[in-house]
């Protein structure tokens, strides 16, 4: 092909750094850049299309092939007269405007429209043989780069989206012309012809080829690697001097290299200090694997290793190629920082000692992460971005967003740390998901709590189960302990992804247990290690001033304790009430309404004063008022532990904190592993446990928890159960009271005691919220077998992410300082530390604005931040704070428009309340 083809005559990017010498980069160019990353891409493991050709049948060179062509024509859309007009007067070898095709569509859809009506059916017809339904269903994971599908009718649903009214004949013409070059040049021969059943192996693989398009043209969009050439040249000569050799160093840059896994060979190389590994540690380094993708469901007690468990299995999974690395996906940020602890000391024990893995932690605390490799895309080596107009950003611009944005890159990670949510966004419609699936299908997916979520979050996890299961992952439950209709709905969604059918999932009492799915089901029972099983006794009060008075009493004995309350609210009348009667710094609060900053820091002095490793020092006579934010993966150890009364697989887990770890009676750790303090006792704060209770009988006593905990039918029988078995048995034998799993079954199972008629109304409501919230997440969640296309959900309109989890809605409220004539964020002094440490998540209504004299006093201080700090753009809540005696206050508007006065310090962290005036 010659260099005056009509196709030179069209411009792929035209934003250059200011360092460069050209003006624009040839549509041709950039497509090769681009098929010339995915090329590479495709040669590493964890993006390997093998799973595809195999379930193709077909040669995987050939399947490599039509990968990379289909790469090359991703922006067929950008020949539209329209997007060439976006950048007019380049230069006089380039097409000219034409003010008969304005651009009203963006160019992944307009590929997909010039695809539709002239390519298929005109230039490939001879080429690609058989179904057309199939070839299309291929192009759109490549028109499709920018995140989402492209668009298949028109925004009004009713008028058509015809070629012939954004391309000129001569831009049919150039598309045309370069199609063919590429089809003569790289599509092979014997390309097989596509069989009906082939239609659904291809939709089911087409949200890899979906993500595999976006990271390409990522990484081929970096104009310092990829520097604009205005020249023509031969399509084979560019492809082979230069997209090739750059596109090696893009991916290389990149930090995508596959990276050597370590033998297996024993706990002890994994974990130096497991000198005597757990029952369930020697199951799972002793079990045997199956040759393809499976799922471990590990439930134990508290303190039985599941964490260590879970990453022997990784390793050995990783060992048979069944991953190249793993996602540890948490309930909160708390315990997302907690794990990323953990995992920051081991995970390079996971892979050859030459090989350098990267370990990311998914939310923005990225001082947390000093010592470890911070990213596996560099966004140092991208410009700035920009857009060519207000709805065509650049895939410059949306890499550096992205790269930005810390949470997302764990997906990409060898090793990723962070909460469930970024792995649900996998599963929702919602831009670049198929990136994130992209990067969770080459890893073993570790999801930690399982028993903590609600309806909505089990749903779209059940859905994740099976997209997973699709691309060939392995999964790892953990639990302390699960409901046994919980435990099948798992286990039948994995089978799901896997295309088998469903099993027989007996309901198994024994406990600890472990379950090992794949094409057959395997359950053990473990033994659980002698100084893990305990009897915790339980105690209760029913009066909020028993609690205070039980605290108090713990205290002044010596001993260490905590009250975990169900709200922020409840925990900070609970501190003010501690407060009258405990010296300085003999009360910590902790809950999750703190600025990032000082939040991290409690979590560090919880740790320190309360964990595995604390002495007399720091916890004789200390109280912690808490939140939910300690209950579940926080590895602290307290004497003594009242709680306010929650849903009891809540409660297990709230008693696993208590006496933790074995001591000397003054809590020095114990050498020997044998405790020696009094026998622990559980203090609950409850209402009288009657048989027919009144109506408010949970609400009396907690009126802000009946709205976090509202099936109060559920809360009477965990109640019910306690008081009955007087204790909890860790882990019990089936049928013995107290036994963990009875507990949980006396709640949850079918046997459970008949909720009293006063607490049914409240019961059977909540019960029709969870099935409204099923099904709310089961519509808005992927259709995943209708692969990647408009039709996979009727929400890709949207350009709102959709959430993660239901409840009332949030926002990210930043705290600053007013100092002089500016503003700072809060703890402005510490180094390093800036606006993202200055922020807290708040109920959204709650805060919608500042007062019309806020705005007109700080109006220009505002306008300076917002246009100094990427953070801040837009509409980011913004609540100044001026010091006002011991605190900090401000003033904001409700959403009902009502004046409401703000207050935070770091010891307290931030209340507010109603302006008197109003």
């Amino acid at each position: 092909m010659t260099a005056s083809a009509p196709y030179f005559a069209y411009w792929g990017k035209a934003l250059p750094v200011p360092a460069s010498q050209a003006r624009y980069h040839l549509l041709a160019f950039h497509s090769l850049d681009v098929a010339a990353c995915g090329w590479h891409l495709l040669q590493l493991p964890q993006f390997s299309l093998a799973r595809l050709a195999q379930a193709l049948g077909w040669p995987l060179p050939v399947v490599n092939a039509l990968a990379v062509f289909f790469l090359a024509i991703h922006d067929l859309g950008k020949f539209a007269r329209g997007f060439q007009g976006l950048a007019p007067d380049l230069s006089a070898d380039l097409v000219q405007n034409h003010a008969g095709k304005p651009y009203l569509y963006k160019h992944d859809t307009l590929g997909w429209v010039l695809w539709r009506d002239d390519i298929a059916p005109e230039g490939l017809a001879d080429v690609l043989p058989g179904a057309g339904e199939f070839w299309a269903a291929w192009m759109k994971t490549a028109v499709g780069h920018h995140g989402k599908p492209p668009q298949e009718a028109s925004r009004d649903g009713l008028s058509g989206l015809y070629v012939q009214d954004h391309f000129l004949d001569e831009d049919r013409k150039a598309a045309m012309a370069y199609v063919g070059a590429l089809a003569a040049e790289w599509l092979p021969a014997d390309i097989p012809k596509p069989r009906r059943e082939h239609l659904q192996t291809l939709r089911q693989h087409a949200w890899r080829l979906a993500g595999l398009a976006v990271l390409a043209d990522w990484l081929g969009s970096n104009q310092f690697v990829f520097p604009y050439r205005e020249k023509p040249e031969e399509l084979s000569g560019y492809w082979r001097n230069t997209a090739l050799p750059r596109a090696r160093s893009a991916v290389g840059q990149a930090g995508l290299a596959a990276q050597t896994v370590r033998r297996w060979s024993g706990p002890a190389v994994l974990f130096d200090y497991l000198s005597e590994p757990t029952p369930l540690q020697r199951y799972a380094a002793s079990v045997s694997l199956e040759a393809g993708p499976q799922l471990f469901l590990l439930e134990d007690v508290t303190g039985a290793g599941k964490t260590e468990a879970a990453l022997m299995l990784v390793q050995r999974l990783m060992e048979k190629g069944l991953g190249s690395g793993l996602y540890f996906a948490l309930p909160s940020m708390a315990t997302a920082n907690q794990m990323y602890r953990r995992i920051g000391s081991v995970y390079r024990k996971l892979y050859a000692d030459e090989a350098s893995p990267s370990l990311v932690l998914s939310h923005g605390a990225r001082h947390l992460m000093e010592g470890f490799r911070q990213s596996i895309l560099q966004a140092d080596g991208l410009p700035a971005g920009g857009s060519y107009a207000p709805a065509e950003p650049t895939a410059s611009a949306a890499c550096s967003a992205w790269l930005a944005d810390n949470r997302k890159k764990a997906l990409l990670a060898e090793v990723g740390v962070g909460t469930i949510d970024q792995a649900l966004l996998g599963v929702l419609p919602v831009r670049h998901q198929s990136l994130r699936l992209l990067g969770l299908a080459g890893k073993v997916l570790v999801v930690d709590e399982v028993h903590a979520y609600d309806s909505y979050v089990r749903t779209l996890l059940k859905r994740l189960l099976i997209s997973h299961a699709r691309q060939g992952g392995s999964v790892i439950l953990l639990s302390a302990t699960l409901p046994s209709f919980y435990r099948e709905e798992l286990l039948q969604a994995y089978r799901v992804g896997l295309g088998l059918p469903p099993l027989d999932v007996a309901s198994d009492a024994r406990y600890p247990l472990a379950t090992h799915l794949g094409k057959d089901i395997a359950v053990h029972a473990c033994e659980t290690r002698p100084r893990l099983v305990r009897q915790v006794q339980v105690a209760f009060c029913h009066q909020e001033s028993e609690a205070v008075a039980a605290v108090l009493a713990e205290a002044a004995a010596g001993r260490c304790v905590c009250w975990i309350r169900n709200t922020v609210e409840d925990a900070l009348r609970a501190y003010d009430l501690l407060a009258a009667s405990l010296h300085s710094g003999q009360l910590t609060l902790f809950h999750g309404r703190f600025a990032m900053g000082d939040r991290l820091d409690i979590e560090d002095r919880v740790l320190r004063d309360f964990g595995s490793r604390s002495g007399p020092q720091t916890r004789r006579g200390r109280v912690l008022i808490a939140t939910q934010v300690v209950e579940q993966s926080l590895d602290i150890d307290m004497d003594a532990m009242v709680t306010d009364l929650a849903p009891i697989d809540l409660l297990i887990q709230r008693a696993g904190r208590l006496q933790r770890h074995a001591r000397l009676p003054d809590g020095t750790p114990a050498q020997d592993g044998v405790e020696r303090r009094a026998a622990p006792v559980l203090h609950v704060l409850c209402p009288i446990v009657e048989d027919e209770p009144s109506e408010d009988w949970y609400a009396s006593l907690f009126p802000r928890a009946c709205h976090v905990y509202p099936n109060v039918g559920e809360l009477w029988r965990g109640a019910r159960a306690l008081q009955r078995a007087g204790c909890i048995v860790s882990p019990g034998q089936p049928g013995e009271p107290g036994a963990v799993r009875e507990l949980v079954q006396a709640v949850y199972g079918p046997q459970a005691a008949e909720i009293p008629a006063a607490l049914q109304r409240a019961a059977q409501a909540q019960m029709g919220k969870d099935l409204a919230h099923e099904s709310q997440a089961a519509f808005n969640a992927l259709k995943i077998d209708k692969g990647y296309c408009w039709d996979s959900s009727d929400l890709w309109h949207g350009e709102a992410e959709l959430p993660t989890r239901l409840g009332d809605e949030t926002l990210m409220l930043y705290l600053a300082v007013e100092h002089e004539d500016e503003l700072l964020p809060w703890r402005h002094g510490a180094p390093n530390e800036g606006w993202e440490h200055a922020c807290v998540r708040i109920d959204a209504r709650r805060f919608v604005g500042l007062t019309a004299q806020e705005l007109a006093r700080l109006s220009p201080a505002l306008q300076s931040l917002r246009m100094q700090h990427q953070v801040l753009e837009g509409s980011a809540a913004i609540l100044p704070l001026v010091r006002r005696g011991d605190t900090w206050q401000g003033k904001g508007l409700d959403m009902r428009g009502r004046i409401v006065e703000f207050r935070y310090d770091s010891e307290k962290g931030l209340s507010w309340e109603r302006s008197a005036a109003m």
